[in-house]
């Protein structure tokens, strides 16, 4: 797994910073959307990235709560799964408010952190507060586990206008210069009406 530098990982965090700046808040439980969109931006600054399907959880001293691949019956539109970015050891998530949407369980709206480094079935955990632990883990078995396609139009989008925004910031400015790649090309907004599945 790669090492992420210092100036890779502030791209990350500035991507975290700008994301619902622009996407639109009513994405936010559209995590193959959300994830696509983080991997389409990270590789216009030669970081590369991947979608990972994930099943999170969440941990309080009396309850599990979990999202992803827990057995729901296929539902039009819908994908029983969870997924995240992956940039060499460290992921970003742009759609924890399932959570808070499913289990009203108070959550920022993107989380970037890095992985564990050994071999293991959790991929990462985060303290949410002294009573609240969210832990990352690789789907179960036999578990459906690839992701909705995306309208690639939508995807290149939201990625062209977070590009635009992050080189807007003065944190982001600050960092050492990336290999960036050529903007992807950008639709017009009559594109934008498309079928997306929700998680």
């Amino acid at each position: 797994m790669k090492q992420l530098t210092a100036r890779e990982q502030g791209t990350l965090q500035a991507l975290a910073d700008a994301f619902y700046e622009v996407v639109p808040l009513e994405l936010r439980t559209y995590c193959a959307l959300t994830s696509a969109i983080s991997k389409a931006v990270l590789d216009h600054f030669a970081i590369p990235a991947s979608i990972v399907p994930c099943q999170l959880w969440c941990a309080t001293p009396t309850d599990n709560y979990v999202i992803g691949f827990v057995g729901n019956n296929k539902t039009e539109g819908k994908w029983d799964g969870h997924a995240i970015c992956m940039a060499g050891n460290w992921l970003i998530d742009t759609a924890l408010h399932h959570l808070q949407r499913e289990f009203q369980i108070p959550v920022p709206p993107v989380v970037v952190l890095e992985a564990f480094a050994i071999p293991t079935q959790i991929i990462s955990r985060a303290n949410l507060s002294n009573h609240h632990t969210i832990w990352w883990h690789t789907p179960p078995q036999g578990a459906h586990t690839v992701p909705p396609e995306n309208p690639p139009s939508l995807v290149s989008e939201y990625a062209v206008e977070l590009i635009a925004k992050m080189t807007e910031m003065s944190s982001f400015r600050t960092l050492p210069l990336l290999g960036c790649k050529g903007l992807p090309k950008c639709f017009n907004s009559e594109t934008k009406h498309e079928t997306i599945q929700n998680s």
